[in-house]
């Protein structure tokens, strides 16, 4: 009698059965459920058998493409609502909306020279940093 007819005892399901059902679920704890057995259990007589017990990625759902609210021209940003040219406009009809406004258009002037000198200060680090590495 050889021990590879002999069922042991620790093995509680038939093997071809184990395979046969994770290849149709493709989930170790369901498959070794209804066995009733663990799920490493499954695994090892799946993985012994030479088929991978790695998750299947789904793949991503494409995104819908953005269109501009105001043309339905396509939009190159995932954030923009609005294409280049209308994007431009309502930057004009909000500086109107500011300059309107003397406390707003201040406040607005004093944030776009404060975005002024760090960028200057950047570009300056910046050619300090190339000059320092020629």
């Amino acid at each position: 009698m050889s021990n590879q007819t002999a069922p042991l005892s620790g093995r509680k399901a038939d093997p071809e059965a184990v395979i046969a059902r994770y290849e149709a679920l493709h989930n170790l704890e369901k498959t070794g459920r209804e066995f009733g057995i663990t799920r490493e259990r499954v695994r090892q007589i799946v993985n012994r058998a030479g088929i991978s017990t790695c998750r299947i990625l789904k793949p991503k759902p494409e995104k819908p493409e953005r269109l501009c609210k105001e043309c339905g021209v396509p939009v190159n940003s995932s954030h923009a609502l609005y294409c280049e040219t209308h994007r431009k406009e309502k930057h004009k009809r909000r500086y109107r909306a500011i300059k309107a406004d003397p406390e707003k258009y201040a406040h607005w002037r004093d944030l776009l020279k404060k975005y002024d000198r760090r960028r200057k200060e950047r570009e300056r680090e910046r050619r300090l940093q190339e000059h320092l590495t020629a």
